[in-house]
């Protein structure tokens, strides 16, 4: 799948799916925060324009019903501030439809929310289930350029583990999230952002699925058999 990118804010996030994910795609480090991803986004969409961008790695637990390593799809990402930005919704769609699960909000924030407190804050004002400091600017950016994205992450700290849990797991977290991250990129490869979301029809070859053939009827087989 040359033209997707895999996208995460650190180095290490990125090193990690580098080596772990099966499926091959450029990877972007956009650097820790807001400005600095919405620029490095910018720079790289002005001169590219791949089939989808899936932004990823880490984010802070805010719904209590989560724990360390899982997986959360949100639909949409909001400003701490104000504002939503939702993942691209025939990517969306498409994806739900070979049952991918993508639902609630993430907020994204300025600063890291450690604290009990803040995180039970921001989820009963947010309606949150996770927190980062990156994907509402980049579903944002990503939309001004007319590319498909979405931003699934793991779950890396919670109200109990606090940033010490978040060092201790860093690298196991990671690897459940490559192994989630190559089952959807797998079905996004089908994905086809220029017929509306239909499936592509890939050639034969051991890259790739190739077109579904009908196979002869037994009789038909016989025939050509005792006609050999």
């Amino acid at each position: 799948m040359k033209e997707c990118v895999v996208a995460c804010a650190m180095k290490k996030e990125s090193r990690i799916l580098q080596e772990r994910l099966e499926t091959r795609c450029t990877h972007l480090v956009t650097g820790l925060g807001m400005n600095r991803t919405r620029a490095t986004l910018e720079s790289y969409l002005r001169t590219q324009r791949p089939s989808m961008l899936v932004f990823t790695g880490t984010a802070g637990q805010l719904d209590p019903g989560l724990k360390m390593g899982d997986v959360v799809f949100p639909r949409r990402w909001c400003l701490q501030t104000g504002g939503c930005f939702e993942s691209d919704p025939a990517l969306v769609a498409f994806l739900r439809k070979h049952r991918v699960r993508i639902s609630g909000a993430g907020v994204t924030v300025r600063i890291p929310v450690i604290k009990k407190q803040a995180r039970e804050r921001l989820h009963r004002s947010q309606g949150a289930s996770v927190c980062d400091m990156e994907s509402a600017a980049v579903l944002e950016v990503a939309r001004s350029h007319g590319v498909p994205a979405v931003a699934p992450k793991v779950v890396s700290d919670t109200a109990e583990t606090g940033i010490l849990g978040f060092r201790r797991e860093f690298e196991a977290n990671l690897i459940r999230l490559s192994h989630y991250l190559d089952g959807l990129l797998r079905i996004a490869a089908r994905f086809n952002p220029d017929a509306g979301g239909d499936e592509r029809r890939f050639p034969d070859s051991p890259s790739g699925p190739g077109p579904e053939r009908d196979t002869p009827p037994a009789d038909d087989i016989r025939r050509r058999k005792r006609s050999l």
